[in-house]
């Protein structure tokens, strides 16, 4: 936390540098979030419900103190008595509310933490996935500018070969035509950008300032995670409500049986007369009970059915849970497979694409193509290179959603 709060505190001072990263993004919406202050209140409101069951196990400890005052006047008693003492009382029953109180608030104070941490793996992931659709947007925004540009020179060019003959009327109104798709698809890129920048400097309760986004430092695993439950998050909350529901079934099972209390109790008294204090009086006190009705087994029978099925639906949730879990998991990892042999292919042929540019430009500087050809080698160029980006960010989005799944730790950090 307190470093948390230092990087907050730096981070007019980065600012300065007019770039966002998605760490100083993560950092401050943590500090910021409505959700996670929530899990951090019900956090401290399930250790504070703990302690308090943690007291409410010790003996009771009273001090007494009092005087009486005979208002009778025909009374031949001392008119007024004074006394003090303590006592300690304990009763401990076979069925015991503080001990079982005590049970679930440890249970809480557990799962408390468990959400907590699932609570901050799920927010780091949201500002990830915000991020990098903007991050995605903004370079493809850029690379459609830089087709548009060609766009217009092709256009333009066109004009000129139509004035000379060399090309039709319709060949100049498709140029045309191309130059107002490339500004359509702008126009409707730019708003979804700003639509993006809403949504995640909304996450982070930060005004956006503008700023542009730091590109990410992230390398592409190659391996991908085994699946294993034994560390998700989501796997956990369901089992800790599992042993919820074992609690309660003890709680049942006990019912069944006679009630029986023991309990015991130490009085130590001093008083007298006058505020004399000079008689004592100490009492030692141990009782037994126990009862049992005879309509027990009937009114507790329904009680208990239902903690069973509770508990067999918290089971079926369970492993409904870990179900999908297993299919989601099958699925990503299918789907990282794939975009991974994708990126194999994006990058040969981006390779490729700068290569022929290449080649163009020195035909164009040999006379041998016109600059309409040599564009249209770039315009290749600037397709590839979308693809091959656009196929980078969801392989980076595929790996953290495999790792959200498991819980591990979000760009190895959250």
């Amino acid at each position: 936390m307190k470093h948390c709060l230092i990087l907050i505190l730096m981070l007019p001072i980065a600012l300065v540098a007019n770039v966002y990263t998605l760490e100083q993004l993560i950092d401050h919406g943590m500090e910021n979030s409505f959700q996670i202050q929530k899990e951090e209140l019900n956090k401290s409101s399930s250790y504070s419900s703990f302690r308090s069951a943690k007291w409410n196990l010790i003996p009771n400890a009273n001090l007494t103190g009092g005087i009486n005052h005979d208002l009778d006047p025909i009374s031949s008693s001392t008119s007024t008595t004074s006394s003090a003492g303590f006592e300690i009382s304990k009763t401990i029953s076979l069925n015991d509310p503080a001990y079982f109180n005590y049970r679930f608030a440890k249970l809480d104070r557990e799962t408390a933490d468990i959400a907590l941490r699932q609570s901050y793996s799920n927010y780091a992931f949201q500002v990830f996935q915000a991020y990098v659709s903007v991050l995605s947007d903004t370079k493809r925004k850029s690379s459609l500018e830089k087709n548009l540009a060609i766009q217009m020179r092709v256009w333009e060019q066109n004009q000129v070969l139509q004035r000379l003959g060399k090309v039709t009327p319709f060949d100049v109104k498709q140029s045309e035509i191309a130059v107002m798709n490339s500004r359509i698809s702008l126009i409707q890129l730019e708003n979804t950008i700003k639509n993006g920048r809403d949504h995640l400097f909304g996450l982070v309760q930060m005004e956006d300032m503008g700023f542009p986004l730091a590109e990410l430092d992230i390398e592409i695993e190659k391996g991908i995670p085994e699946y294993n439950t034994d560390d998700m998050l989501q796997i956990k909350l369901l089992e800790q409500d599992l042993k919820r529901h074992d609690i309660n079934l003890t709680r049942s099972f006990l019912d069944y049986f006679p009630s029986m209390s023991l309990g015991y109790n130490y009085t130590r008294e001093v008083g007298g007369a006058d505020f004399d204090f000079d008689q004592y009086r100490t009492i030692h006190g141990l009782n037994l009970n126990l009862s049992y009705s005879l309509w027990n087994v009937f009114t507790n029978k329904e009680s208990s059915t239902r903690t069973k099925i509770n508990k067999d639906i918290a089971l079926l949730n369970l492993a409904e849970t870990e179900d999908q879990s297993r299919r989601e998991y099958d699925n990503l990892k299918q789907k990282l497979e794939y975009l991974l042999r994708l990126d194999e292919l994006y990058t040969e042929r981006l390779q490729q694409a700068q290569e022929q540019i290449q080649i163009a430009e020195e035909r164009y500087r040999l006379g041998l193509i016109q600059l309409l050809e040599l564009d249209r080698s770039r315009t290749d160029y600037i397709d590839a290179d979308i693809e091959y980006n656009s196929n980078l960010y969801q392989i980076i989005q595929t790996q953290e959603e495999i790792n959200l799944l498991l819980s591990k730790s979000i760009l190895g950090k959250w």
